[in-house]
């Protein structure tokens, strides 16, 4: 679904709720009193969303729109899920005042409602358009714990320069990481669709080629490999994901390069590269099918370390390991 088009249904569900409310005109920065919405009208002005900047702790996550598609600016606009944004609109849009609390700014931090910064849990949450004008503004504090089950969700809040704070009820799904919205999956080949494998390193090139069911190294080696490890190199694109993601080219020392070849000619190059003891990965795309991951090119990849072994197989990390020998008799 389209970006717009997803903020327009929700609009349409939002003016919905709000028909059934008794509310007064109002703009969208903050709450007005209790029983009401806390946005009146951002089932109208939502379609208008360009930013969505969530500050807590610190941290910064900043979602800009570019054309028809969402991404996180602190990591060059890669991507985001962006049914976790409809998710976070669509409750801004039914989120409801119940009660008023504190006014004193000595117990915000009680409610977690203080004014974001380093340190503290609240959260400053910021919707703009494409002008960077505010369409709706909250400072987000701690869910409510509910103890019996089946009642609605709830969350304390206040508006930005005001000193009163509210506990509304619904939800507002916000995180100030910008890697909790990156969309995380990079490849996903099934193993069987593996028919070659060729891995470049300082140590020389292995080719692997399937075997019937299995990936084989050729020529054969004198050692006896790991057929556990033979398995992960088939596997080493199928569900592959990012633990971070950069714009530009390999950040640290190049550790080498694979070319994974499946059955219908398609080429996938991967180089991987060290940086701080961080593995990075780029990717390049060639043949039957290539236009789909083109995506992938001009963005280095953070990837958990036990990746390496698959993506950039040596023979000394392939190998079998040697049988415990015996222990010696006591005398």
């Amino acid at each position: 679904m389209r970006s717009r088009t997803a903020l327009a249904l929700i609009a349409l569900g939002a003016a919905t709720l709000a028909a059934a409310l008794v509310l007064r005109p109002a703009d969208d920065t903050g709450p007005t009193g209790s029983g009401q919405l806390v946005f009146p009208t951002v089932a109208q002005t939502l379609p208008r969303a360009a930013q969505v900047r969530m500050s807590a702790s610190g941290k910064t996550a900043t979602l800009v729109l570019s054309g028809q598609s969402w991404g996180v600016a602190e990591r060059g606009g890669y991507p985001i899920v962006e049914s976790k944004l409809r998710s976070l609109f669509a409750g801004l849009a039914e989120l409801h005042l119940v009660e008023p609390r504190t006014a004193d700014a000595a117990e915000y931090p009680r409610l977690g409602v203080e004014d974001p910064g380093a340190t503290g849990t609240s959260t400053l949450l910021t919707v703009s358009d494409t002008a960077g004008a505010p369409l709706a503004t909250l400072i987000l504090g701690h869910r409510r714990m509910r103890s019996q089950g089946g009642l609605p969700e709830a969350i304390y809040i206040r508006r930005p320069g005001e000193a009163q704070s509210w506990l509304a009820e619904g939800s507002v799904a916000t995180d100030a990481d910008p890697t909790a919205w990156l969309v995380r999956e990079i490849t996903d080949i099934a193993p069987a669709k593996i028919a070659k494998v060729e891995a470049t390193t300082e140590a020389g090139t292995l080719v692997f080629t399937r075997d019937g069911a299995k990936l084989a190294l050729t020529p054969a080696p004198d050692v006896k490999l790991d057929e556990y490890k033979l398995d992960e190199i088939a596997g080493a694109l199928n569900g592959l994901t990012l633990a971070d993601v950069r714009k530009g080219p390999l950040p640290g020392t190049r550790l080498g390069t694979s070319v994974f070849t499946t059955t219908d000619g398609l080429s996938v190059t991967v180089t991987l590269a060290k940086d701080d003891k961080l593995l990075w990965a780029g990717f390049t795309a060639d043949g039957p099918g290539a236009e789909a991951l083109k995506k992938l090119e001009g963005w280095a990849f953070q990837l958990p370390d036990w990746r390496q072994t698959a993506l950039l197989p040596t023979l000394a990390g392939i190998k079998a390991a040697e049988p415990e020998k015996p222990a010696e008799p006591t005398k």
